[in-house]
């Protein structure tokens, strides 16, 4: 147990702690969050919001969130530190209730690792999964119901398949139990509902009144089912291409020993509750992030394809999972790790352009504006706010263009316990970021907004980020 444990940690630590590791819109609205919440101390009964207009996840995203950072003081690294710490207790999990296959699979395989250095609100939906798996094998109805209804505070979308599910794989005598763990989950959520009238339930009807947009035809049919092969595919299967066909033989070998064996225990769990999903995003929303909590279904169901294999044949697969892991470390830290620190979506790109900007200022009143095509620029707003929080001055104003409404539900609070910026800019920055659709934002309609006489220095961060300084 312990070398799979300092197998993990070395494998994704040198991700943590280059700190090359995405920072975006997601992972800056949910730090704002969260910062308040540790902050003010104020109760939070919803989470984000989902793809469903007026429907939000629970809260455990922001609660899960709070310990790590309040513990780094609000450095960003905090989400991607509970990822790993959350992959860890899996691997434990995995090894103490499931068996080593499983361990070292989730230890080694390239999802997992990415998973590991990533933050993001459906990301726990792998451990959600594991908790499943083990517990309908230990078959504890109430803790089945808690664990599923905490689904709902991570993957919505893919929790009310399963609890479509779940209850026929337990005996009827315990659905009393399953449903008051369910219901102990969902009390933020009831909470909410109550002081607001029930609109995530009106949000809920409108949407299944209204029809989903995403109709289903033979191309969603087969854009969803090929994206969720691919997911589970990265959970099990090395993605280095020769060591994925060497791993695909040894499957399909103990796909035939498998059959002929008959061991097909715990089987019909496995496909119900990947199959329904599936099918299901056939016909509704569907996100690559929604299939993440099938993962370890994907993994427990290759861990018993292997048992069925002489066992050097089936350590050879988890070898050649354990050689992919060493190779994608190498090449990052060879290859990767230098074009990604100056990528637009990392952390390092966004802390150059601050640490230029401080810079340049000297110490001056500034403003700062973003674009981003997409407008929302959450991740720079976080920064702003936690380098204030250290002790830096804040811009006069920082937002995606001047005089722009408030479109961060936190900010007021968060700026209130700091000390107000004094005084007009006497320069201004400009964080511009490389539109991927420019039909989204146009530059030139956003550049307008900004009123300057002239551009004095350019620092150009990467192909996709620059920071200019310009005279009001």
């Amino acid at each position: 147990m312990i070398w799979l444990l300092a197998w993990a940690a070395f494998t994704r630590l040198p991700y943590l702690l280059s700190q090359t590791l995405l920072f975006g819109y997601d992972h800056g609205r949910d730090a704002l969050a969260v910062l308040q919440l540790i902050k003010t101390f104020n109760p939070v009964f919803i989470g984000p919001w989902t793809s469903i207009p007026g429907l939000f996840f629970g809260p455990g995203w922001y609660y899960l969130l709070a310990p790590a950072y309040w513990l780094a003081q609000g450095n960003p690294l905090a989400g991607p530190l509970t990822m790993f710490l959350l992959g860890l207790i899996g691997i434990v999990l995995a090894y103490k209730y499931l068996g080593v296959y499983e361990a070292i699979i989730m230890v080694a395989a390239p999802l997992w690792l990415q998973l590991s250095t990533v933050a993001g609100n459906a990301f726990p939906m792998t451990l959600i999964g594991l908790l499943l798996v083990i517990i309908l094998k230990k078959n504890r109805p109430l803790l089945l119901g808690l664990v599923l209804g905490l689904g709902f505070h991570f993957s919505s979308a893919l929790a009310i398949f399963w609890l479509l599910v779940i209850p026929w794989l337990v005996k009827f005598k315990h659905w009393l139990k399953l449903a008051l763990g369910i219901l102990i989950a969902f009390i933020p959520q009831l909470l909410f509902e109550l002081k607001h009238n029930f609109s995530q339930i009106q949000a809920v009807v409108s949407y299944f009144t209204a029809g989903e947009s995403q109709h289903i035809n033979p191309g969603k049919i087969a854009i969803v089912t090929q994206s969720i092969i691919h997911e589970l595919s990265l959970a099990v299967l090395p993605d280095i291409f020769w060591l994925k066909i060497a791993g695909l033989i040894i499957l399909g070998i103990g796909v035939i020993y498998l059959i002929r064996l008959k061991q097909f225990a715990f089987w019909p769990q496995i496909l119900l509750l990947t199959l329904v999903p599936t099918v299901g995003f056939w016909f509704l929303h569907y996100n690559p992030w929604y299939s993440y909590g099938l993962l370890p279904l994907a993994v427990l169901g290759v861990s018993k394809i292997l048992r069925s294999l002489p066992k050097p044949i089936a350590w050879l697969f988890l070898l050649l999972l354990l050689i992919n892991s060493a190779i994608k470390l190498y090449r990052f830290e060879a290859d990767d790790k230098a074009v990604l620190s100056n990528h637009k979506g990392f952390l390092t790109a966004k802390m150059q352009a601050l640490n230029y900007i401080y810079t340049q200022a000297g110490g001056r009143p500034f403003s700062s504006y973003h674009y981003h095509p997409e407008i929302y620029d959450f991740a720079y707003q976080y920064l702003y706010i936690w380098q204030g929080f250290k002790g830096k001055p804040l811009p006069v104003e920082f937002s995606y263009q001047p005089g722009a409404p408030t479109y961060i539900n936190e900010k007021n609070a968060l700026l209130a316990m700091l000390p107000p910026a004094i005084g007009q800019p006497e320069t201004i920055f400009l964080i511009i970021e490389k539109p991927e659709n420019i039909w989204h934002y146009p530059f030139e309609s956003w550049l307008k907004q900004i009123k300057f006489s002239e551009i004095v220095d350019k620092k150009i961060i990467g192909p996709e980020l620059e920071v200019w300084e310009a005279i009001p």
